[in-house]
């Protein structure tokens, strides 16, 4: 019998539309994910030791992940997925004009005399800039639609560990500072040739780097849909909620009780103005955001 060559590409056209066909989504207990969240809100619940002081904050993650599905039973099916991700967070943090005084030791004069340093600042803002790796671990429920489509609910934890890198990216502000001498009949320096009096550009000032939490927490729930492409391949649209359950940042400074050392703003002879990090005065310090998840998932 003879079989021409357009006989058998028909054949194998139809055997391949056939095979197709009969994948479904849910085909294969094992898949990788490479997806991307995108904050949609932010909800950073702050308390702070130094008054009029505000924080807003923004968070993403991309990464990949691995999924295992233990059940599954007619349209129904659950998996376990951990997996890793880039996490960058900016904070933006304000504080509005404010007042203050301490007693400034003798490297803060250029004679070696101690004196009482005062601040008027005005409104400081400052964005902190930090990168972590996150490991997410959490439960999926799948409900299947149809060939191509199901729907899942996704519940578990995403675990932060030490962060890579934290800095003080942008500042802005001015201060007026002046000396107080008690001991020469509390005589008054406001010049600015002298010890960094006078009217000064936060800007410029030197600034530290703000202290990360070694490790962080958050609650993960999300809803979302799965839809099967070709072959191994299906796209993932979710939205997810992250409910943070430990501080972003470590409380440094006290700014109830303001010193040489926890002032926002100080200065020495050796360093010149220095401006702490506004993170160091937040008591609590947890991201909560809504987001959006975009994924690619391979399923074998």
């Amino acid at each position: 019998m003879k079989i021409s060559i357009k006989h058998l590409t028909l054949a194998l056209m139809s055997a391949a539309a056939l095979s197709a066909g009969a994948q479904t989504v849910d085909n294969g207990r094992f898949a990788i994910k490479a997806s991307t969240e995108i904050g949609l809100s932010n909800s950073f619940s702050t308390t702070s030791s130094l008054d009029g002081l505000s924080a807003k904050a923004s968070g993403s993650h991309t990464g990949v992940e691995f999924g295992w599905t233990f059940f599954q039973k007619s349209a129904h099916s659950l998996e376990a997925n951990i997996g890793v991700a880039y996490s960058p967070m900016t904070a933006t943090l304000d504080l509005g004009a404010t007042d203050y005084d301490y007693s400034a030791p003798a490297s803060a004069d250029e004679d070696g005399e101690p004196y009482i340093r005062c601040y008027e600042l005005g409104a400081m803002s400052q964005k902190v800039k930090s990168t972590n790796l996150t490991l997410p671990v959490y439960l999926t429920y799948y409900y299947r639609c149809n060939e191509r489509v199901r729907v899942h609910a996704d519940l578990g934890v995403r675990i932060g560990l030490t962060n890579a890198s934290s800095s003080l990216d942008k500042m802005s502000g001015e201060a007026y500072s002046y000396g107080i001498y008690p001991q020469y009949d509390n005589l008054m320096i406001d010049a600015p040739y002298m010890n960094g009096f006078g009217t000064t550009d936060l800007a410029t000032a030197g600034r530290p780097e703000s202290v990360k939490s070694n490790a962080t927490s958050s609650f993960l729930a999300g809803i979302g849909a799965e839809v099967w492409i070709a072959g191994p391949l299906s796209v993932d649209l979710s939205l997810r909620y992250s409910a943070g359950l430990s501080n972003s940042f470590k409380q440094q400074c006290d700014g109830k009780a303001l010193t040489a050392v926890s002032a926002p703003v100080t200065y020495t002879v050796a360093e010149g103005q220095r401006v702490k990090s506004l993170t160091d005065y937040l008591g609590s310090s947890k991201l909560s955001q809504l987001s959006l998840k975009i994924g690619l998932i391979c399923r074998f």
